[in-house]
């Protein structure tokens, strides 16, 4: 019941964190028309490759250290000043690289040139947001967490409205709205962990190392993901004809509801996982398993109801949009896939066996690209469907596989006779 409760505070959490882009989409892909979403979807793309690379998943080391306590009881306040000197760095160095040859990379990626200098920006204002809402989590303050990414939500779609709408500032007007909001909401992040004693001067280059030892082999592991979603794009781009890949970008936005539910159940599950394994008894071994098999099937309920509902959501968009009703199913297969994931990759996470991941990691790239070459090639573009689908059940499958060495668990427990 606690992960019910908590599950369903943060189902409106997460789904308020992803609700701007989901409202706004049709009217932007309206306002704007499928060659400028092109473009928009290079630029989604492509931050979604970098994020990783600056933020170094400080938020992530930031949540096992809270219920490990490597480093001490009270070191707590510390790790958290000192994981954010990793990103830091990171952006700082991203930022000259970007001045220097983002015209270069540009270029590249087709991307138009006046955003080069702005890409680590953008992905560096997720940081405070992000570790903001992983204190709420790890906490058990859901109703904190709901009303700070709702107010972020909001403000978020408020700029986007005035830019895109009112002023017709095309899709920069959109890329504004989504710095804008999480620049002002940093500045309340701040504040809140400042008022929670978690800033400090005091920090030590020991928890910092903690922090990077734990991000950099989940580098590759989250640059795999972030390929997933940027490889389809740039084959699309090159090997469709212009205003596909904004159809295509429209599809997948729909399909990745699932996404948002797999958010939403991540921010409860984990914490709730995490306590499990440190119990470490069969007890809690069975309710591991128990809410593993609901979670496979929920993620599978998931994928159908969006599929079944996607043709009354498209009614918002312009016709020149329906054929992104074709990618829709595929894409919310793959993302129930990814739910799946979830659902085992806690367990390496907390296990600090990262290093499974990063091999995983080049593994899956080499298998996404193959799949998008040659399935778009013979497929057209709902072959870069096709191959996101496949990617996530190949990393589900495997990671499965890691989890189980790791941990074994019960599976067939309710077999054995009392």
């Amino acid at each position: 019941m606690k992960l019910l409760k908590s599950l369903s505070l943060y189902t409106v959490s997460g789904i308020s964190s992803k609700a701007a882009g989901f409202v706004l989409l049709p009217l932007v892909a309206n306002e704007i028309g499928k060659v400028n979403m092109d473009a928009l979807s290079v630029i989604y793309a492509i931050t979604g490759v970098i994020t990783p690379l600056i933020l170094l998943s400080a938020h992530g080391a930031i949540s096992v250290e809270y219920f490990r306590r490597d480093q001490g009881d009270n070191a707590f306040p510390a790790y958290v000043s000192s994981a954010f000197i990793n990103p830091l760095i990171s952006f700082s160095i991203f930022a000259l690289l970007f001045l220097l040859f983002g015209k270069y990379f540009a270029e590249w990626v087709n991307l138009d040139p006046r955003w080069a200098p702005w890409v680590p920006v953008y992905c560096f204002m997720a940081l405070i947001p992000t570790v903001t809402s992983i204190i709420y989590q790890v906490t058990n303050q859901p109703l904190k967490h709901v009303t700070y990414n709702l107010g972020l939500t909001l403000t978020e779609m408020g700029i986007a409205l005035l830019f895109v709408l009112a002023l017709k500032m095309n899709y920069d007007g959109r890329v504004w709205s989504i710095m804008g909001s999480k620049m002002i909401f940093s500045g309340i992040g701040i504040y809140i962990l400042y008022r929670a004693g978690l800033l400090t001067l005091k920090t030590k280059k020991a928890y910092r190392l903690d922090a990077l030892v734990f991000a950099l082999p989940l580098i590759p592991h989250h640059l795999s993901g972030a390929v997933v979603n940027l490889s389809d794009r740039l084959f699309i781009g090159n090997m469709a004809i212009a205003g596909e890949l904004g159809v295509y970008e429209v599809g997948y936005k729909v399909g990745s509801v699932v996404l948002v539910l797999q958010s939403a159940f991540a921010l409860a599950w984990l914490p709730m996982l995490y306590e499990w394994l440190k119990q470490d008894t069969e007890y809690a071994k069975r309710k591991i398993v128990l809410y593993t098999y609901a979670g496979i099937g929920g993620f599978l309920l998931c994928a159908v109801a969006v599929t079944l509902l996607a043709p009354l959501v498209f009614y918002l968009f312009d016709k020149e949009y329906s054929g992104g009703l074709a990618y829709v199913f595929w894409i919310a297969l793959g993302y129930a896939f990814f739910g799946w994931y979830t659902l085992r990759g806690g367990i390496i996470f907390y296990f600090k066996r990262n290093i499974y991941l990063t091999y995983l990691a080049f593994f899956k790239i080499a298998f996404n690209l193959l799949l998008n070459y040659f399935f778009i090639k013979h497929y057209g573009v709902v072959g870069a469907a096709y191959a996101t689908a496949l990617s996530f059940l190949f990393e589900f499958i495997v990671v499965s596989m890691i989890a189980s060495r790791i941990y074994p668990l019960p599976w067939l427990y309710f077999l054995k006779k009392k």
